[in-house]
């Protein structure tokens, strides 16, 4: 923890006259509050265990021993978990209800929460945007007071079970907007801004509404390193009222060039005075593969260079992140978001299991459902 440099000149001060040091206690070193420590939060989205613990995976420490999931990545440096939650469920997952009860035990285990709002029915991202259901042939001015009620609503429930999030994300990947075409910025939508910007500041409106002691971050996404400055110039005018700056970064779909990455991330804390969390991040441990299907990585054309794909490989590359985001100029860079890490394949509901994970090289747990040495740069950092 740092503290203020003058308290040692306080202290000196004091020292020399004993009367002072009887009359001021503005002298006395104790009675100064040191600087609050800055959160570095080493986080994972674990959207998909309430649907994993119905299955009895068993996941395991590095020796192979069973361990229930959460108390393990809570005991080896996990500090945030991140619950993505959509409007109403086309499969049932990621309902509010999954996310209200997970949040009570992520907040049993002191971590901080990032909720994760899709607006959307389903998965959303910069290719799909759709709204919900619901909220299909609204007007504008009706859409806004939706999603304004939708969001004040989920985090008072939230608030009422004492499980407020830390973090509040406003849409997912938004790269080209949300609530299409409502709020879509993207081709033929790229003087919309206006209407995307109005939505947006809707939802924030509910948040600092229902968070009255002002304790919530706001996150705005995008989903690459290197394109994110256009969309955060382009908003610039509309003075979002936002903290955060989540950012995804998958090799496979973006720049390897690491000196790329790490001169965009320190140019976007310069330009917009915005804190930066790496909000969805992952690495594989190997490009095999453990069930029947295809997995997004699983060619050497798709990995960095410099780090192999493999155990020590997926560490070094967590090394060289965590390195990264905390040279990020002003201390901006606060941290990473593992994506998954716990989407093993497995024997279970055929969209998530051994028919259809395109994912378990990219876990923190290997083939065999043991930790990965990865879980250094939780239990270090």
């Amino acid at each position: 923890m740092r503290y203020f440099l003058h308290l040692v000149t306080l202290l000196i001060l004091g020292c020399s006259s004993s009367e002072d040091t009887n009359t001021s206690e503005n002298q006395d070193p104790q009675n100064q509050n040191p600087e609050p420590e800055t959160v570095f939060y080493k986080g994972m989205d674990l959207s998909f265990q309430p649907e994993l613990e119905t299955y009895n995976v068993n996941y395991r420490d590095d020796n192979g021993t069973v361990v229930d999931l959460l108390s393990y990545v809570e005991e080896n440096g996990t500090n945030l978990v991140r619950l993505k939650l959509w409007h109403t469920s086309q499969n049932g997952q990621n309902s509010l209800d999954d996310v209200k009860a997970y949040a009570q035990r992520v907040k049993a285990k002191n971590m901080a929460f990032l909720l994760d709002f899709h607006y959307s029915d389903f998965w959303a991202d910069p290719g799909t945007q759709t709204p919900p259901a619901a909220w299909q042939n609204m007007t504008q001015e009706e859409l806004r007071v939706a999603i304004f009620d939708y969001t004040k609503d989920v985090l008072t429930q939230l608030k009422n079970q004492n499980t407020l999030p830390e973090l509040v994300q406003i849409g997912n990947e938004t790269d080209s907007g949300f609530l299409w075409n409502y709020g879509k910025v993207w081709d033929e939508f790229s003087d919309n801004w206006g209407n995307y910007a109005a939505l947006v500041r809707e939802a924030i409106r509910a948040v600092r509404e229902v968070d009255t002691e002002n304790n919530i971050k706001v996150m705005l996404h995008h989903s690459k390193v290197v394109n994110s400055k256009f969309f955060f110039q382009e908003l610039a005018p509309y003075n979002i009222d936002f903290d955060i700056i989540g950012l995804s970064y998958y090799p496979q779909f973006q720049t390897k060039d690491l000196d790329l990455v790490a001169l965009e991330l320190n140019q976007l804390a310069l330009n917009f005075d915005k804190e930066i969390l790496m909000v969805e991040v992952a690495y594989p441990f190997t490009l095999e593969w453990n069930d029947n299907a295809n997995n997004f990585i699983g060619s050497v054309n798709q990995i960095i260079p410099e780090f192999a794909p493999t155990p020590e490989g997926q560490k070094m590359y967590f090394e060289w992140l965590v390195s990264t985001i905390k040279n990020i100029p002003n201390d901006k860079g606060v941290g990473f978001c593992y994506w998954a890490p716990d989407w093993v394949a497995f024997t279970g509901n055929e969209n998530t299991s051994t028919s259809g994970s395109a994912w378990e090289n990219q876990c923190l747990f290997d083939f065999n459902l043991r930790a990965l040495p990865a879980f250094d740069v939780f239990r270090n950092n």
